[in-house]
């Protein structure tokens, strides 16, 4: 059902269906949006710092102890590790046993575990 211009008048009015609280929730939605963009960029500004070899071991570190998502990616912000591009850290990343996911990634540089890498058996 698509808002119509009456419903975004009514929504607009300060006794409308956001009267009160609602405008105390979209304001806190909006605090956090824009804390994670200062964290985001916060974070690849520290990393300036580091030379290009340092921010390397960072990453490799990163992709061995980085949290599995339900599909079995690992997801890195590549706008942490500001002096590796796209294809530095797919070469990086294969030498470490892993390939990057280069479609519906959203920005993010997803990773998987190569399935060269026998699995573990238990027998």
């Amino acid at each position: 059902m698509a808002l119509s211009v009456e419903t975004a008048v009514v929504i607009a009015v300060a006794g409308g269906e956001f009267g009160g609280w609602g405008w105390w929730a979209i304001g806190g939605a909006g605090v956090l949006v824009l804390s994670s963009i200062f964290v985001t960029f916060f974070e690849g500004w520290k990393m300036r710092k580091f030379s290009y070899e340092e921010q390397v071991e960072i990453f490799l570190k990163d992709l061995h102890s980085g949290a599995v998502t339900v599909r079995g990616h690992i997801r890195l912000n590549p706008v942490k590790y500001t002096k590796l591009t796209d294809k530095d850290a797919d070469r990086i990343a294969d030498e470490a046993g892993y390939y990057r996911q280069t479609f519906g990634t959203k920005g993010n540089w997803l990773f998987l575990r190569s399935s060269a890498d026998p699995p573990d058996s238990h027998s």
